[in-house]
């Protein structure tokens, strides 16, 4: 837990340039201290962290100590979480059902797929470009299923105690939030109980109103104290409104029967959680434009809420979803300079706007031409490449796109003895008239590939550059 909190202290930190001590109060263990996400400027930033706890490539996530005698990289806290995990199985051997949900929390596969199919490492899935503002929220789930384990195992160890008998040194209130991250206007959901209760002998389970505080020595019920409803399970459910973006605190008592009879024992609480505005993520998988006429994919997430819960639209052209998640970005010529990604979630029957992110629009790049092997910037060929070559083809050079672009048509113009020979092909192949008239060419002869025309994915047909080649 502690390690944690340093890593978001030194993410926010950084970010921020703020010192530690500013972001983190010290001997704080065992508490989230971190600063508030509402004080933090560049929540959407993402290049910080990802130096911290990956570095540069993604495939190879760096382990090494980050200088200050602490290290923040992503592999040393899977490192530590495996070991967390192989020590509390350590202790429940004897409950095959416990050890395996243990394992489903703190085991990690040494090759994930991300949101567009691409094989990576759980380091990089999870922090590698991803916004400050979501580091920390993966890391605060990280942390409620480190304390849910931890309840967990009490639990089991505390199973054959008998409570009634006070066969322990003290009962420990536990609350077991469902998720630390909510959205503003949803609720917050915990369930609170003691890690050994008697299904003979409830507890009762008073809230004391917000900001009001329960004196830690006589834990007397305060004022306007509403009593939280017990299920047959024996637990608390807890519902608190998440309204107001920011750090939220409550506390309470719960009142539990002696064995002896002889009245009760109080046991103070309290409830810490965090109100966040809903952070939209769009990204682009390949680029970080649409590029019109193509299909360009994009993966659109919101942090908290599920895939099937999302509706996207674009202002511009079509956007398809895939089988896979991710969605299909299809604009067309003349869509104009952007196109706005908006999403909306329903939350609870009810569909609210998550945000939206612009993208720039851009036409496919030109190809390049080549004939015999040769392409604009080569300035001689062999006369047998020259007629050996069938045709001319046009391929796009270092882009993000695999793309076709089938010639149309282009000339050939050879000059012979001061006359100037031009014939044409109106498809990609050569033609027989213009192969006789390359088996005719001889050294230091000037062979010119001219008017040479693709079509684009896009529709648009474009003119391309000449190659011309000395025969040597």
């Amino acid at each position: 837990m502690e390690h944690i909190d340093l890593i978001k202290a030194k993410t926010i930190a950084e970010t921020e340039q703020l010192p530690m001590e500013e972001v983190i109060a010290p001997n704080s263990f065992g508490r989230d201290t971190v600063l508030g996400l509402k004080y933090v400027n560049k929540k959407d930033n993402y290049d910080t962290n990802t130096n911290i706890m990956i570095g540069a490539e993604p495939d190879k996530p760096k382990d090494n100590d980050n200088s200050d005698g602490n290290n923040y990289r992503a592999t040393v806290l899977k490192q530590k979480l495996t070991q967390f995990g192989d020590n509390l199985k350590a202790m429940v051997e004897g409950n095959p059902s416990l050890v395996g949900s243990i394992d489903s929390l703190f085991t990690y596969p040494e090759e994930v797929m991300d949101a567009s199919g691409t094989v990576t490492n759980w380091e990089a899935l999870n922090f590698y470009h991803v916004p400050l503002a979501a580091t920390t929220t993966i890391l605060s789930k990280l942390q409620a299923d480190v304390r849910n384990a931890e309840s967990d195992v009490l639990g089991y160890l505390f199973q054959d105690v008998d409570a009634a008998s006070y066969k322990f040194t003290e009962l420990v209130p536990i609350v077991l939030p469902e998720k630390n991250y909510v959205l503003e206007n949803d609720s917050f959901r915990a369930d609170v109980f003691l890690a050994a209760y008697d299904r003979t002998n409830l507890p009762e389970i008073k809230l004391a109103p917000q900001g009001t505080e329960v004196d830690s020595v006589s834990k007397e019920i305060p004022e306007g104290s509403n009593t939280v409803t017990i299920g047959p399970d024996g637990l608390g459910k807890l519902r608190l409104p998440a309204q107001g973006v920011g750090d939220k605190h409550w506390e309470g008592v719960i009142k539990f029967r002696k064995p002896t009879g002889g009245g009760f024992d109080h046991y103070k609480y309290e409830v810490d959680y965090e109100v966040a505005k809903p952070s939209l993520v769009v990204s682009p998988t390949k680029m970080n434009v649409l590029y019109r006429g193509i299909e360009n994919p994009i993966a659109i997430s919101v942090p908290g809420i599920s895939q099937d819960a999302l509706f996207p639209s674009i202002s511009t052209g079509s956007l398809t979803k895939q089988a896979d998640g991710t969605y299909i970005a299809k604009v067309g010529a003349g869509s104009g300079r952007t196109a706005t990604v908006s999403v909306q979630a329903e939350i609870r029957g009810e569909r609210k706007p998550m945000g939206s992110f612009e993208f720039r629009l851009k036409s496919v790049p030109d190809p390049v031409a080549s004939f015999a092997r040769k392409g604009p910037a080569d300035a001689t060929a062999k006369k047998s490449e020259l007629t050996a070559a069938l045709g001319v083809s046009a391929d796009p050079k270092d882009f993000v796109f695999d793309l076709k672009y089938p010639v149309v048509s282009f000339d050939i113009t050879v000059i012979m003895g001061g006359d100037v020979k031009t014939l044409s092909s109106n498809s990609n192949r050569i033609t027989n008239e213009q192969s006789q008239l390359l088996n005719q060419v001889r050294r230091n002869q000037v062979v010119i590939i001219e008017n040479i025309r693709a079509k684009a994915p896009d529709g648009t047909v474009r003119k391309l550059g000449s190659i011309n080649l000395r025969v040597v």
